[in-house]
């Protein structure tokens, strides 16, 4: 987690460690559209992804519905 202006953010380590893969495989998944851009913030000179509940959850879902060959929007 990183702190912005007194507000906490869950950085993409923590979405790894819910999606039970590494930082790696995190970025592998957006890069092919498996899950979607996350949403970022500016943290001084650097734009950093972060990932919310709610971002989280619907990643799960997608990861999930493509592990089993889904169409995700189901």
């Amino acid at each position: 987690m990183i702190i912005v202006n007194g507000q906490m953010f869950t950085t993409i380590v923590d979405a790894a460690r819910e999606l039970s893969v590494s930082a790696k495989t995190v970025r592998q998944y957006i890069a092919k559209r498996i899950i979607p851009e996350p949403p970022v913030i500016q943290y001084g000179i650097r734009k950093v992804m972060y990932f919310p509940p709610s971002y989280l959850t619907a990643a799960k879902k997608r990861l999930q519905n493509y592990q089993t060959g889904k169409d995700d929007k189901e």
